[in-house]
């Protein structure tokens, strides 16, 4: 509840500028590391070739078209930051996309992995593919387990546990914090599809590789450019 009777003192005028100042300064901060952000929503291997495989052709030949399209938005475009979902498939090749670059060329870069619960991988069960999650979680700048954060939880389901809205969630939390969001998107229903949708509905600009045209690049502007 306001103080309204304090608001009127001196001191409260004071307090009440002070925190203003500092709400306007975190917006400012906040706004910067947007413009500079881009994240990534993709189909799983089964919509791409089947490359379950990071050692996979098609795994290689993905990260060869999107390599490219990540440099012009470095060069380009200012991008800095790179938030990825760290399933299988499309989230994964990015991943060890935007790492290499950062090796090679942008050693600035921060590779952020948004992960929708802390139990994501317990069901996969092949052993690559485990081993390649847990490095990538032990190279990542940071990691960030969605369903820990107030505004992207999930009611009445428990933290770190398996429920299929946290999927959704964690696509918000990544459009939210991103200025621009690349899809590998052949068209098709399901996450993908509802996470393209949620960008376009934010303002979001969108970069999308379809898979289904050798990943001609399709970009739409959105209104934060």
């Amino acid at each position: 509840m306001v103080d309204f009777a304090k608001l009127n003192t001196p001191e409260g005028r004071a307090d009440l500028k002070r925190r203003m100042e500092e709400q306007r300064m975190q917006d400012q901060i906040r706004e910067e590391l947007q413009r500079k952000t881009i994240c990534f929503t993709g189909h799983r291997p089964n919509k791409l070739g089947n490359c379950y495989s990071l050692t996979d052709e098609h795994s290689k030949y993905i990260h060869s078209k999107l390599e490219p399209v990540l440099m012009d938005l470095i060069e380009d475009e200012g991008i800095e930051r790179f938030i990825s979902g760290g399933a299988i498939g499309f989230d994964q090749i990015v991943f060890w996309t935007v790492r290499s670059l950062k090796k090679t060329y942008y050693p600035n870069l921060k590779n952020i992995v948004a992960v929708p619960f802390k139990n994501q991988a317990i069901k996969w069960n092949d052993h690559e593919t485990q081993i390649w999650y847990k490095k990538m979680l032990e190279l990542a700048d940071e990691v960030v387990y969605v369903d820990e954060l107030l505004d992207y939880k999930v009611d009445d389901v428990s933290i770190g546990d398996y429920h299929v809205a946290k999927m959704q969630k964690r696509n918000e939390y990544m459009v939210d914090h991103s200025r621009i969001v690349v899809a590998a998107w052949d068209g098709t229903k399901g996450g993908t599809g509802n996470c393209v949708r949620y960008a376009r509905k934010s303002g979001k600009t969108l970069y999308t590789l379809k898979p289904q045209y050798d990943f001609e690049l399709d970009v739409l502007y959105g209104m934060f450019g």
